[in-house]
């Protein structure tokens, strides 16, 4: 193999050192070589799944704040409602109240009203029969007693209800 150019005696002692250095690198380089890239993909593999995980949660989180914004929303409208509902109650109690007051003012005119013109009708029949005496005292030209007068108003005043 000389003849070739071949040293057989370095040919194997590269062989050993090329082992040897494989072996070295194998024990001090590729373990914790290997070691570091499997703790590197389960880092990996952790974060990708904490990613997925907080993924979710953020997906969860936000699907019970859609909820919560839709029972707040409803909750709104309920108020909202009965609100509406309470002031078209104390509206109509309202109306009714002032509706109630307005017949019992129309009633106590009226009453007024009524008490007033009987008022003048007494007044008036009183002065009719005063005029009544006053002008019989000129007819008849003498002053009756006051019985005769007092009976005399009493006839009258019967005659003019009954024309009434």
């Amino acid at each position: 193999m000389e003849a070739l150019g071949i040293n057989l005696g370095l040919l194997v002692s590269q062989i050993v050192n090329f082992t040897l250095l494989a072996l070295l690198l194998y024990v001090v380089a590729y373990k914790p070589i290997l070691r570091m890239l499997d703790e590197r993909s389960a880092r990996i593999k952790k974060g990708l799944e904490d990613a997925e995980l907080a993924s979710r949660r953020a997906a969860e989180m936000e699907q019970e704040f859609e909820r919560q914004m839709a029972e707040a929303r409803r909750q709104g409208q309920e108020i909202i409602a009965q609100a509406t509902q309470m002031s078209e109650q104390t509206r109509q109690e309202i109306l009714a109240k002032a509706r109630e007051e307005a017949r019992a003012q129309i009633q106590k005119a009226r009453e007024e009203i009524e008490r007033d013109r009987d008022q003048a009708m007494a007044e008036l029949r009183q002065q009719v029969a005063e005029l009544a005496l006053l002008i019989s005292e000129k007819v008849i030209g003498q002053t009756l007693d006051e019985a005769s007068h007092r009976r005399l108003i009493a006839e009258f005043l019967e005659q003019t209800e009954e024309m009434q």
